[in-house]
């Protein structure tokens, strides 16, 4: 499914074999995720949960074995799904999630791979039928100093001195410039980065931001760097993206489908 530069390429089904599977490119940073889903299945005596299911998260790295990348990887996306997901629905089962990383720029950023990868698992989720309260959607951005040689790609490139919207901007030297999804080489000039997930009624289901300068004191988001006012103009960007793009993504993605 691709409608525009800034779609991701979503392949629905490509394992048949299990009750819900994705794959899902990102459209800038071309990283390749397949995710597969199993439930309720029959779960173990020791993992058992009296009145809910228990998930379980594997991601399998595209490289070598897995590893603590994975173990953080595995870690954030359960976080993430447990506020999700009606476990109370399914009590004394297992859900199973199984990440596959297949294509990635580098495969040792957390940055890279958290947003595609928690992105295919909400579509296999939905594919498996599995209930959940609501759905959501993630998005990665990265803030530079200046856009000095960033290729734009309309809607991928926002100030933060600006109004916002997504809209492709002029910037001035000063001005920080946000990239959505950007790939390794954007990302090694960032300034920080931040993986943002929010449900389709706004609702903030995850933050992780990351430091990669120097910070510059004074009031922060979190104590290292970043002015507290531009975090909240970067998270109302992330929040339209999620709310708005997100959601038609998966409406699109799941009209395919002549069971939905």
């Amino acid at each position: 499914m691709t409608s525009s530069p800034l779609t991701p390429e979503i392949s629905l089904n490509p394992l048949p074999q299990s009750d819900g599977s994705c794959q899902y490119t990102c459209p800038t940073s071309r990283t390749t995720i397949l995710t597969s889903v199993n439930g309720p299945l029959e779960v173990r005596p020791k993992d058992e949960l009296p009145n809910h299911a228990t998930i379980e998260v594997v991601v399998k790295p595209g490289i070598g074995v897995a590893g603590v990348r994975e173990t953080r990887l595995s870690s954030i996306i359960h976080s993430t799904l447990q506020s999700l997901i009606l476990t109370n629905h399914h009590p004394r089962t297992l859900i199973q999630i199984v990440a596959q990383i297949v294509q990635a720029e580098d495969h040792t950023s957390l940055p890279l791979l958290l947003t595609p990868l928690i992105n295919c698992t909400i579509l296999s989720l939905l594919i498996a039928g599995i209930p959940m309260r609501t759905v959501g959607w993630s998005v990665h951005l990265a803030v530079l100093q200046d856009g000095k040689g960033v290729k734009s790609v309309e809607g991928q490139t926002f100030g933060l001195g600006g109004s916002g919207g997504g809209d492709e901007m002029e910037t001035e030297e000063s001005e920080q410039l946000v990239v959505r999804n950007p790939g390794s080489d954007i990302l090694s000039r960032a300034k920080s980065s931040h993986t943002l997930t929010f449900s389709k009624e706004g609702e903030i289901l995850l933050i992780e931001s990351l430091e990669y300068s120097q910070g510059s004191g004074g009031e922060s988001a979190d104590g290292q760097g970043w002015d507290i006012s531009d975090f909240v103009k970067l998270a109302e960007e992330g929040k339209r993206i999620c709310c708005e793009e997100g959601v038609e993504v998966i409406r699109a993605a799941l009209a395919e489908r002549k069971a939905f």
